[in-house]
C-alpha cells in the first residue's frame, strides 16, 4: 500500500521531470503516490514546510535562507534539478535600454521570491532604484498569465523561469534582457533547494529519503530520454515541441540529477543574501542543512519502498 504525500513546488511550470517521473511509476515503487502542490511564491512556500502542511519540496535558497533567519525550522535536504541560477529578466519589445523601465511596472514571483531579490540587485547595478524609479510588483496567483499581462502592456519587465521564457519569446511578448547566470549578478551559487519541516526530519526519515530517490530517478530519466521530455512537457504546457526544446536546450548546463546540494555555492547564496540586506545575520551553509538522506550517485538497483 503507498503512501499519499504531497510535494511543494513556489510556480505552476516547476517540477516537470517530477510530473514524468510521477507518470512513469517512480514514486510508486518507492511506496508514495505522490501529487505536486502548488503554492505560488517563496515566502507563501516556506510558511507551509515550517509550519507542517507540507512535509517536504522545493523552494529557492533566497527565500529559504531568509526563512530560517527568522526563524523557520526547516533543513535543506537536497538540491533540486536547477542547481544554478535559472532565471531570466525580460522585457518588453518597447524597451530597449534600463531608462526604458523608468515608471514601469516589473514583476517577480512574489516579494522577496528569488525573482525579487535577484530583480532588485540587477537593477541597481544598471542605477535604477528598485523602490522609487519604478514599481515591483508579486504576481503571485497570477503568475500563471504573465504573458498575457505584457501583451497588455501591465509589465514592462519581469524575471522569469523556463518554460515561460521560451513561450513569450515565440509569442513575440518579450525577449531576454539578461540572464541572471551571468557572474556579475548570481555568483556560482546553489539555486533551489529541496527541504523538509521538522516533523518530517524527526518522525519520517524514510520517507525523505524514498522522496529523493523518485527525485533523482526522474532527473535521471528525463535527462536520458530527451525526446520523451520534449514530448511530455510540450503536451503538458500545451505548447509546441520545438519550444520546448530550446527551453530545455537553454537550461541543461546548469541542471544537477543527483541532488547533492553545493555547499560552496549555497554559501555564496547566503552571502548575497547578505549583501542585499535580507539577512541581518550572516548563516553558516553547514548549520542549515540535513544531508543524512541523500541517496548514492545514481544506479538502477532497486531499493525498499517507504511502507
Amino acid at each position: 500500500m503507498s503512501i499519499a504525500l504531497e510535494y511543494g513546488i513556489p510556480t505552476d511550470t516547476a517540477g516537470l521531470q517530477l510530473r514524468l517521473g510521477i507518470a512513469r511509476g517512480f514514486f510508486r515503487a518507492e511506496g508514495i503516490e505522490l501529487a505536486l502542490k502548488i503554492i505560488f511564491g517563496g515566502p507563501e512556500i516556506a510558511r507551509a514546510y515550517d509550519s507542517g502542511v507540507l512535509k517536504i519540496g522545493e523552494l529557492g535558497t533566497p527565500p529559504a535562507t531568509t526563512a530560517i533567519s527568522r526563524g523557520a525550522r526547516f533543513k535543506l535536504v537536497a538540491s533540486s534539478v536547477k542547481r544554478s541560477a535559472l532565471q531570466y529578466l525580460v522585457a518588453a519589445p518597447a524597451v530597449t535600454g534600463w531608462n526604458d523601465l523608468r515608471g514601469k511596472t516589473v514583476a517577480a514571483l512574489t516579494i522577496g521570491s528569488c525573482s525579487y531579490w535577484f530583480l532588485r540587485q540587477v537593477l541597481q547595478h544598471h542605477g535604477l532604484d528598485p523602490d522609487t524609479d519604478l514599481s515591483i510588483v508579486g504576481l503571485g496567483e497570477r503568475y500563471p498569465q504573465v504573458i498575457d499581462l505584457f501583451r497588455s502592456g501591465e509589465l514592462a519587465g519581469a524575471v522569469l523561469s523556463e518554460p515561460n521564457v521560451s513561450i513569450g519569446e515565440a509569442s513575440g511578448a518579450y525577449r531576454i534582457m539578461l540572464a541572471l547566470t551571468d557572474p556579475a549578478f548570481c555568483p556560482d551559487m546553489q539555486w533551489s533547494v529541496v527541504v523538509a519541516g521538522p516533523a518530517t526530519l524527526a518522525n519520517e526519515p524514510e520517507l525523505i529519503g524514498a522522496v529523493l530517490r523518485g527525485c533523482q530517478q526522474s532527473y535521471h530519466y528525463a535527462a536520458n530520454h530527451r525526446d520523451e521530455w520534449i514530448a511530455f512537457g510540450a503536451d503538458y504546457f500545451g505548447i509546441a515541441r520545438e519550444t520546448m526544446a530550446k527551453s530545455i536546450a537553454r537550461e541543461f548546463g546548469g541542471l544537477h540529477f543527483d541532488g547533492e546540494i553545493d555547499m560552496h555555492g549555497l554559501q555564496q547564496a547566503i552571502d548575497l543574501q547578505v549583501r542585499l540586506g535580507a539577512l541581518k545575520q550572516p548563516l553558516r551553509a553547514q548549520d542549515i542543512v540535513d544531508l543524512r538522506f541523500l541517496p548514492a550517485p545514481y544506479a538502477s538497483h532497486a531499493r525498499p519502498a517507504v511502507r
